[in-house]
């Protein structure tokens, strides 16, 4: 259920945090734009922004311990690895590594995993996820040291098949891989719920969850998640692009990831090859900063001041999840019109089940392609939205598309807007 108070808080302050987008009303070239394609990037929040340019024009390039400059960038380092920490609710700061995609952790990941799986073990992997926690497994698992790969399907109603997800799993799984939420549908999965019995079956089956699709909609807590591996990427946080991995520190202690000779052989260093980019660092502490000024916002006229780092990390993506319901609900129930002959929208539409899933809509119209329906609506209407796979199994595999419409939302989206692209659709559909 959507808490209205929460929502009614959000609502009070939306001027202000709209105003730390400088991009949140117009483009690059001075176009009047409604932004609803944060699924495929948020908007940089100006406090990442600031960040980026004072690293940038300050820092110096390498960490040390002697003088002044060189301590300043290791600190840095230190304090964005404990920030991400807090973040995902790790437990130590060298569980954080930082890599230039989360593509590219995955790769890595995937590599570094050959100290621990064999060719004997089989791996998961699901039609709901992004390619890039698909691609690695299948790649180098699959294809390079002959595993079986095997695929979750999705059922019904866009969501995955729990299940056959269930059945695939035996004492050889050495690996499920699997999302927080589809990139595509924007089906939440029951992680929580679904690992445990992972476990069951495979007791030693490490488990690697993608959250970049799911990190601006929620809480992210791998404690209470139960994964072995997360990871989640900047530029979907309202930061820079990059991309980050968590791992449990006794695990990770045993991969061996590429690395050169005279790198350090211990965490967090022995995961990141070559020199980080410090403005980048900068700009995500710069990221996480704003979510914990829009916690102490919001928390200012709904009750007591949350505590610890973590305790407003936890409550302002909470209170995030609850404004984004109430999106979700104008979208859905403005779909629910909608003759089904001509209008298809995938994944969960029932508007009593917004917090199965995140604000992300993917839909087909008949007689209109998606680019023409994204042409459409920008340029009669100002609404930037995508089109295309999206990078998207749920898309490519499970609907065997080559292109579809996808809307999302963020936070920092008014319900106006959202009413408005409904009417937009509507129109469209005549």
């Amino acid at each position: 259920m959507v808490q209205k108070s929460v929502v009614n808080r959000i609502l009070e302050i939306h001027p202000a945090i709209r105003s730390r987008f400088p991009q949140i009303e117009k483009d690059v070239y001075g176009n009047r734009r409604v932004y609803l394609n944060s699924g495929a990037g948020t908007l940089m929040v100006d406090s990442a922004v600031r960040a980026l340019k004072s690293a940038a024009q300050s820092s110096n390039p390498q960490p040390g311990d002697v003088d002044p400059s060189e301590r300043a960038t290791d600190q840095l380092h230190w304090s964005v690895r404990e920030c991400v920490s807090d973040f995902v609710h790790g437990w130590k700061p060298e569980e954080i590594s930082f890599h230039a995609s989360t593509t590219q952790a995955l790769f890595n990941l995937a590599y570094s995993l050959r100290s621990i799986l064999t060719g004997e073990n089989n791996l998961i992997v699901t039609d709901l996820d992004h390619m890039a926690n698909i691609s690695p497994w299948e790649d180098i698992w699959g294809l390079e040291h002959g595993c079986q790969i095997r695929r979750a399907r999705v059922d019904g109603e866009g969501c995955i098949d729990v299940d056959h997800f269930l059945s695939l799993v035996d004492e050889k799984t050495g690996l499920v891989a699997a999302t927080m939420a589809s990139n595509g549908f924007g089906s939440l999965v029951p992680l929580k719920e679904l690992i445990p019995l992972i476990r069951e079956k495979s007791p030693a089956c490490l488990i690697c969850v993608d959250a970049v699709h799911h990190a601006l909609h929620g809480p992210i807590d791998v404690r209470e998640i139960g994964c072995d591996f997360l990871a989640f990427s900047g530029y979907k946080v309202f930061g820079p692009m990059v991309g980050v991995l968590w791992g449990r520190e006794h695990l990770l202690d045993q991969l061996t990831p590429y690395r050169v000779e005279t790198n350090k052989n211990r965490l967090p260093y022995k995961f990141e090859q070559g020199t980080l980019n410090n403005a980048i660092l900068a700009s995500l502490n710069g990221a996480l900063e704003y979510l914990l000024w829009l916690a102490d916002e919001v928390g200012t006229g709904s009750g007591p001041q949350v505590g610890s780092r973590r305790e407003s990390f936890s409550f302002v993506m909470n209170t995030i999840g609850q404004y984004e319901g109430q999106l979700s609900q104008v979208i859905l129930e403005g779909f629910q019109g909608f003759p089904p002959d001509s209008f298809r929208c995938y994944g969960i539409t029932d508007p009593r089940r917004v917090f199965e899933r995140d604000p992300t809509f993917s839909f087909e119209m008949s007689g209109k392609s998606p680019r023409e329906i994204k042409k459409c609506l920008w340029e009669e209407y100002g609404f930037q939205i995508a089109d295309g796979n999206h990078y998207s199994a749920a898309v490519h595999r499970h609907l065997g598309r080559d292109s579809i419409c996808r809307v999302s939302f963020a936070h920092y989206d008014m319900l106006q807007d959202a009413q408005i692209f409904v009417e937009a659709l509507e129109s469209l559909l005549h």
